[in-house]
């Protein structure tokens, strides 16, 4: 029986060599495709550009039809090369992702995280102790960034996102939702001194500029008190959260900003929130994970801990 199967695995591979080309002609037909330049996917491929053209004209050879219009100064895709390049793009793609996922679960005490910088700075970083004291067999590997990884793509275990589901071909688990008031530093007020939502007119205000939503910005809190917004002098500007964090707990005025984020500030006395007028609510944290992937013991180890962690914030008793 196992001479048999290995006869017939054998005669399946014959029959594969035979009719499918060399992988190296198909990756750089998809680059060159994918380019509509032999130079550039030269480039990407790190060859030269000769290389890639004779690869192409051996992969035209071995299927017998033309798959590039050779125009001057251009190149084009032929009907049949349209066809052929979204098949080996797909088929391609697929190996990658079958590859990535084998890789990540080959060391299953690897967990690679992504979260936003100041999700990143303002809590998981005064946190993560406590996991690693629990767990410190585990490696962690953080990929800061403000915006939406792929993550398969990227390789990326566990993500925590700020915002509103649903979110693309992920599991997603709701964390804490984000409150924000006008804070200052501990010693920007009298202790214990409360302010009317009119005194802000007084004060200098920090801004944060850039990609944000409207609920963040100062215009918009003043007009949800019912107060007209003038911009003061004198302020700050900065473009980042944790700028934006930082010229606070530096006395530079008040700002925008609240739990969770800025919760061990809160309970240290380090940053107050003194003006008696409505918290904002905003969008909220969520845990991450690929869907049609199960997680490594590790991950789901960090998984584990992130949601325990917030339990306990919500439920202290």
């Amino acid at each position: 029986m196992r001479n048999a199967y290995a006869i017939v695995k054998l005669s399946f591979m014959q029959r594969l060599r035979s009719t499918l080309p060399s992988p190296n002609l198909l990756v750089s037909f998809e680059a060159a495709g994918r380019l509509l330049s032999f130079t550039r996917a030269a480039t990407e491929l790190n060859v030269t550009r000769v290389a890639v053209s004779q690869q192409i004209r051996a992969l035209e050879d071995f299927l017998g039809v033309p798959l590039f219009h050779r125009l001057h100064r251009a190149l084009s895709l032929t009907q049949v090369g349209e066809r052929y390049h979204r098949a080996i793009s797909g088929a391609l793609e697929q190996a990658v992702r079958a590859t990535a996922e084998i890789s990540k679960h080959a060391d299953k005490n690897m967990v690679n995280v992504t979260a936003t910088a100041g999700f990143t700075t303002y809590w998981l970083m005064p946190n993560i102790g406590g996991f690693r004291q629990k767990h410190p067999e585990i490696e962690l590997r953080f990929v800061i960034s403000d915006r939406y990884l792929d993550l398969v793509e990227e390789n990326i275990d566990v993500a925590i996102r700020y915002g509103t589901p649903p979110f693309s071909n992920v599991n997603a688990d709701h964390l804490v939702r984000e409150v924000i008031a006008p804070t200052c530093a501990g010693d920007f007020v009298q202790s214990g001194q409360q302010l009317p939502p009119e005194d802000m007119a007084r004060h200098p205000l920090i801004h944060l500029d850039g990609p944000y939503e409207e609920q963040t910005r100062w215009s918009h809190w003043f007009r949800t008190q019912g107060l007209e917004w003038r911009a003061s002098q004198g302020g700050i500007t900065v473009n980042t959260y944790t700028n934006l964090v930082q010229a606070v707990l530096d006395g530079q005025g008040f700002a925008l900003i609240g739990m969770p984020l800025i919760a061990r500030f809160l309970a240290s006395g380090s940053l107050v929130q003194p003006v008696l007028a409505p918290a904002v609510l905003r969008h909220s944290f969520y845990l991450v994970t690929p869907n049609n992937h199960r997680p490594s013991k590790a991950a789901s180890a960090f998984c584990d801990w992130v949601r325990r962690a917030f339990d306990a914030t919500a439920n202290p008793d």
